[in-house]
């Protein structure tokens, strides 16, 4: 957390999970469940590994890589691509479970048990695991990997063929989908599949695909999601929802209706979307606490699912980036302390809970994010699912890549995340120091963007050691005509505060360093989490020239 280099770290150990989960034995396919009520706990196959979390994994190694520059693996990651093809149907393009799955356990649906009969061991697709393979395909072919183009083609044509058209509005009425229907299917009353937004949280890849390709049947169908879901969803018109907001398709679905109203000029759409992201910060405490269950009663109220912290960043960047609002501390603050401290680093705790942890299972843990964190603390569930690695890699990607933005001639830095490009290097110096520095490689002029919480008058900006006084535009100081080999700074005063928080009816004491929270109590019993206050005192290795990162990739997401 106080390394500068926090976020280039996280990643490469969310990596080191995600390689650990692959089953090579079976043909990489990925363990999505960790199971702690076996002792010691047991790494499980179970029904999200087949298109889900192989799509996921699929897509978050490629981001992976280009933060941290990694190239190990190559053949690993080579036998999970093919995994994952080897589940789209050649005809339809849609990816099914196969025949030979087994009859619902409590590790095949992890939290989300089903209602009796509801499952079944004969091929079907589930429609929320249409998502992910979605993702992985996007994200490959805006890498420039032409052959993903007629694997999205034919399943975007595939999804048109099964849903329902109603006018201008398109749904699918199944959560799961199979040439003989089950009538359970239309009618699910458990959580997730109960929500509208699960059997649509595919618009999240979706949108991206019919804004990047411009295929006619891709807009066509993603806007008629996103009609239908606005009328007849989750969301009431004032967007307070209360659902799920990641597994119920909630924020997923509302990342594409943000994506599709400022691709095709349909302001009705981004109004909507930022109606549900005002909601959902409204109800998120502001280091990222943001609740599974959100306006809901029970367990899920009071706990944290990292898929659901990359989807609200998700929403955060696209609006930010619009200018419908101005979120960049929100993106910051929530990446350095929810989804950081969601991520399993302390194998002391992991052993103490689990003795006897084989250490196969130890390395699917470390470094893999937490579906069921408390605001102090971690592994108080019954096991961990691998989504949440894949989860976890999406929001550190979206958090690094709209760290700063560059044109010809400009970069603009809008958060103090460290990063290198092809003109600058970027190193944040939080919470050790308010100060960002940046190196320049190639000339231009450098706008730094001050955090909200720092008053312009208590600031200092720097050219080569020597102070100077910038102009200042929207909270950016601008540093003009700068040269290779340039280096400046925007240094700040970190404010300290204490803040008391009530979440799912338990208080809360939390010590603040800028837009850092540095330590949460009462301390957690398990893996307790926010226990930043050693690392300050510790003495700094700078690990910067560990980082290969890619400097000159395009926008994915």
């Amino acid at each position: 957390m106080t390394d500068p280099y926090w976020l280039q770290r996280a990643t490469s150990l969310a990596m080191d999970a995600l390689l650990a989960r692959l089953d090579l034995e079976r043909g990489a396919r990925p363990y999505f469940w960790v199971d702690y009520e076996s002792q010691p706990p047991q790494a499980q196959h179970a029904y999200w590994d087949i298109c889900d979390i192989a799509g996921r994994f699929v897509d978050g190694l490629v981001l992976a890589r280009l933060i941290t520059g990694r190239q190990d693996a190559t053949e690993a990651e080579a036998q999970l691509r093919r995994f994952l093809w080897a589940q789209q149907d050649e005809s339809d393009g849609l990816f099914y479970n196969p025949d030979d799955e087994q009859p619902a356990t409590n590790a095949e649906m992890s939290k989300y048990i089903p209602a009796a009969g509801v499952m079944t061991s004969r091929r079907h697709l589930d429609l929320f695991c249409q998502r992910s393979p979605l993702l992985a395909m996007t994200t490959l072919m805006q890498l420039g990997d032409e052959s993903m183009r007629p694997r999205l083609q034919k399943m975007v044509r595939g999804l048109w063929a099964i849903a329902e058209h109603r006018g201008d509005e398109i749904n699918f009425s199944t959560y799961r989908w199979a040439p003989a229907l089950r009538p359970e299917w239309a009618a699910p009353v458990n959580v997730p599949e109960k929500w509208v937004g699960y059997r649509h949280a595919l618009l999240t890849g979706l949108a991206r695909y019919a804004q990047l390709s411009q295929d006619p049947v891709a807009i066509d169908l993603a806007l008629g999601i996103a009609r239908y879901y606005m009328k007849h969803g989750d969301v009431p018109p004032d967007g307070r929802f209360r659902a799920n907001t990641h597994s119920g398709g909630v924020l997923p679905v509302s990342v594409g209706v943000a994506r599709l109203g400022l691709a095709f000029g349909q302001r009705e759409l981004v109004e909507w979307a930022h109606r549900v992201y005002l909601w959902t910060r409204e109800n998120t405490p502001d280091f990222g606490f943001l609740r599974d269950g959100l306006g809901l009663e029970g367990f899920w109220s009071g706990t944290c699912e990292t898929c659901g912290i990359a989807d609200f960043i998700h929403l955060a960047v696209l609006l930010t980036e619009a200018g419908v609002g101005e979120y960049w501390d929100d993106i910051e603050r929530v990446a350095r302390n929810q989804l950081l401290e969601n991520q399993y680093r302390d194998e002391e705790a992991m052993h103490r809970l689990f003795p006897g942890l084989d250490e196969r299972v130890l390395a699917m843990l470390k470094g893999g994010f937490e579906c069921a964190a408390r605001p102090n603390d971690l592994l108080t569930w019954k096991g961990a699912e691998g989504c949440c690695i894949g989860g976890g890699l999406r929001a550190l990607y979206l958090t690094w890549r709209s760290a700063l933005s560059e044109t010809a001639d400009e970069t603009r830095v809008h958060t103090g995340v460290s990063r290198r490009t092809t003109h600058t290097q970027v190193t944040a110096h939080e919470p050790r120091q308010g100060r960002i520095e940046v190196e320049v490689l190639t000339p231009r002029q450098v706008a730094m963007r001050l955090p909200a919480y720092a008053r312009l008058e208590d600031s200092s900006a720097w050219v080569d050691g020597k102070p100077v006084s910038p102009q200042w535009e929207k909270g950016y100081a601008l540093f003009p005509a700068l040269k290779p080999g340039q280096k400046i700074a925007l240094c700040y005063p970190l404010p300290q505060r204490r803040q008391t928080y009530t979440i799912a009816d338990h208080e809360y004491t939390a010590d603040w360093l800028g837009n850092v929270l540095i330590e949460i109590s009462p301390s957690g019993t398990h893996h307790p989490i926010y226990r930043r206050r050693p690392q300050l005192e510790a003495p700094l290795v700078d690990a910067g020239a560990t980082w290969r990162e890619a400097t000159a990739a395009p926008i994915l997401w």
